[in-house]
């Protein structure tokens, strides 16, 4: 069972962006908007690291109990019984704080409609084509996020199959092998769209910096 570390990017891509559109613009409501709308997103999706951290916390913990059990002997039933017990409350804890989590990022979520309307509205050419580009940066990371959360999903149910299979005193080697292997499989799924949500967080990062500059060379002209 490999350790799981999703190593994700949040609320960095957002946290700023509140205060970067058209200082000192002459308040036009289409950046007004916009900027109420980022500073939503930013507060709805705080809670976000915090529960990233409180998964790998109770992640690290399972890893522990399995490693306890695995090296149990099979005269103690008992002790593999209770291990595996504990695992089991561990990742529904886990199931508790990935809903957490995903409520958080929905909530976010739905300041993007404001988002795009504002950006339509805007009319300087070159502000408008750097806020288009963040506001599909936006819609790629959220569904970046939504397609991790259902692999994280199906990981966290295969998990929970392999700590209950394990109570069982006749679990054969050729069993569990084939148990491990579907759990590291969708972990590696799970990895994989870490990687892509990190680097979708990425790109809004530097699109966040691109409409930046284009909010203060338009803020030269008035």
């Amino acid at each position: 069972m490999k350790q799981i570390r999703r190593s994700m990017k949040a609320g960095a891509a957002l946290a700023g962006i509140c205060t970067l559109l058209l200082t000192g613009c002459g308040g036009q409501s289409s950046f007004h908007d916009m900027q109420e709308a980022m500073t939503k997103m930013s507060e709805k999706e705080a809670s976000f690291e915090k529960e990233q951290g409180t998964l790998q916390s109770y992640e690290k913990k399972e890893q522990q109990l399995y490693k306890k059990m695995i090296q149990t002997t099979k005269n103690h039933t008992k002790t593999v019984s209770s291990l595996s017990d504990q695992a089991l409350a561990s990742a529904a804890k886990r199931e508790e704080h990935l809903k957490t989590e995903k409520d958080s990022m929905d909530e976010s979520k739905k300041e993007l409609k404001t988002v795009k309307e504002s950006a339509e509205r805007i009319q300087d050419t070159d502000l408008k084509e750097k806020a288009d580009e963040t506001v599909k940066s936006l819609e790629k990371r959220y569904a970046s996020y939504d397609q991790l959360y259902k692999e994280y999903q199906k990981a966290l149910k295969q998990d929970q199959h392999l700590y209950q299979s394990l109570k069982k005193k006749d679990l054969g080697y050729k069993e569990l092998k084939s148990k491990l292997k579907t759990v590291n499989r969708s972990y590696s799924k799970v990895r994989k769209e870490g990687k892509k949500f990190n680097q979708y967080t990425k790109q809004l990062n530097e699109h966040k910096q691109a409409l930046s500059k284009a909010a203060d060379q338009e803020s030269k002209k008035s």
